[in-house]
């Protein structure tokens, strides 16, 4: 199974269409013209099998070039120069590409109806190709069309293979361009964050990247898992980092993280506490589940509480940057900005249970 993703990855690089007229324009530098384009046709057939139907629109034009080269083999193109033939393909292979330029709009009319978006991107990837691939190989036939507005009819072969060369060249770099452009847009969507798309129930309705999502502000709710830390009816609260979306530089406990799509809450909390003070083994309790939203952000947030009240352990859990608060402490600053705003709407929630709590046992 991973051998077959690999080589699935491996066809959705568009360029790859390009390989047939690479080919052809390296043998026919060595070999028959008419077994230099039947090689070539059979690569783009394997291709048009291989290949998903949005994604191998260069395999289609190339699979139309040599079809049309091979009629023409058996015409008077047979008996003109190895540069006259690559040029007349390469020019069939350009004016395909400039009609499937021209027909962008009525195709993707055409993919949108697919619901397939993945398909849609992939006939997009190979419109990309398609453009680049015209204006590079356009550029070449000027070239050649310059050679030979200089009125020199010898037209030596190493002349002729040199121009061939450029193409070659420029084929390649298409390739290569391409191919870099796709390993580094897997290698960041490998390393991007997936956040899920729940309704206000919870229900998992989809998911985005997270650097997607941040730039659309509130447009999705995403849940997020908070825990806060009390050791002996206190609050432990530090500065909330200069990188977050909601309230950055604000007190907050330190136990906050997105939930990544397909990880269960008990698997976040275990993160946000490997995170914070390299421990997994802390007591936990789920207290509730509330949605915040303002205009930066919509959270569906599942709030936990993690009583220590033993002073070894709290003191080692490596905590830095914050303190113990306590109830008055927090009663004397709320509402002056310096405490964030979804802690000012649990800190009234746990005022009346465990902070409660706490202070009818000492007074027994």
């Amino acid at each position: 199974m991973l051998g077959v993703t690999k080589i699935d990855r491996i066809l959705r690089n568009p360029s790859l269409g390009l390989i047939p007229l690479l080919v052809f324009s390296i043998l026919i530098c060595y070999i028959d013209s008419l077994i230099a384009v039947g090689v070539a046709l059979i690569l783009s057939l394997i291709g048009l099998i291989a290949v998903k139907t949005r994604n191998r629109l260069i395999y289609d034009i190339s699979t139309l070039t040599f079809l049309m080269a091979l009629l023409l083999s058996f015409t008077s193109l047979s008996d003109r120069s190895v540069l006259s033939k690559f040029v007349v393909v390469e020019t069939i292979f350009v004016i395909l590409l400039i009609f499937i330029r021209l027909s962008k709009g009525r195709l993707l009319t055409i993919a949108a109806r697919d619901r397939d978006k993945a398909a849609k991107n992939l006939l997009k990837e190979s419109f990309r190709v398609a453009f680049q691939s015209q204006y590079s190989l356009t550029f070449h036939l000027l070239l050649i069309l310059l050679y030979f507005a200089t009125g020199n009819r010898d037209y030596p072969n190493t002349e002729n293979t040199f121009i061939i060369n450029i193409a070659q060249i420029i084929i390649i770099g298409l390739i290569f361009v391409e191919s870099t452009r796709l390993h580094l847009m897997r290698r960041r969507l490998f390393s991007e964050e997936w956040l899920p798309v729940v309704t206000e129930t919870g229900q998992v309705t989809g998911k985005v990247a997270k650097s997607v999502t941040t730039d659309l502000k509130n447009r999705f709710m995403h849940p997020v898992v908070r825990v806060a830390l009390m050791s002996k009816g206190e609050i432990y609260l530090k500065e909330r980092d200069q990188m977050r979306v909601l309230n950055p530089g604000k007190l907050d406990y330190p136990f906050e993280r997105y939930m990544q799509f397909n990880d269960k809450i008990d698997d976040t909390v275990k993160k946000i506490f490997r995170k914070e003070c390299g421990s997994e083994s802390l007591p936990l309790r789920f207290l509730l589940k509330y949605t915040f939203e303002n205009e930066v952000t919509k959270r569906l947030i599942f709030l936990y509480v993690s009583e220590v009240n033993d002073e070894e352990q709290l003191k080692k859990l490596n905590l830095e940057g914050g303190k113990l608060w306590t109830a008055t402490q927090i009663e004397d600053n709320i509402g002056t900005g310096i405490f964030s705003e979804c802690f000012e709407l649990e800190f009234e929630y746990l005022k009346n249970t465990l902070l409660l709590a706490q202070r009818f046992k000492k007074t027994l």
